[in-house]
């Protein structure tokens, strides 16, 4: 899926269409290391690797406390050959 709001366009980035509850994903990384970035009304959460800049998820604005990931950040598989899906964003 790809969201054409003004941060997501930006970025280009492919993240997952299915919204991944937190009990179904575990975050790993190092103290310190993952960030956040929040606009608009400030209820999702953009997560970045504060080392790299990578966009690694988002916490959702429609469903707080659950995720969306960057399937570019999975190296198993080529997240640009996915078919595309456009999410309306700029409409929320």
């Amino acid at each position: 899926m790809r969201c054409d709001c003004s941060l997501c366009s930006r970025k280009g980035m492919v993240m997952s269409a299915t919204v991944i509850p937190p009990e179904e994903i575990k975050i790993r990384c190092e103290q310190g290391v993952l960030s956040t970035y929040q606009f608009g009304t400030e209820t999702a959460r953009h997560y970045f690797c504060s080392r790299c800049g990578i966009h690694t998820f988002v916490e959702t604005r429609l469903n707080p406390g659950h995720y969306r990931v960057n399937l570019g950040c999975i190296d198993e598989l080529d997240a640009l050959r996915l078919p595309d899906i456009i999410y309306d964003g700029r409409n929320l």
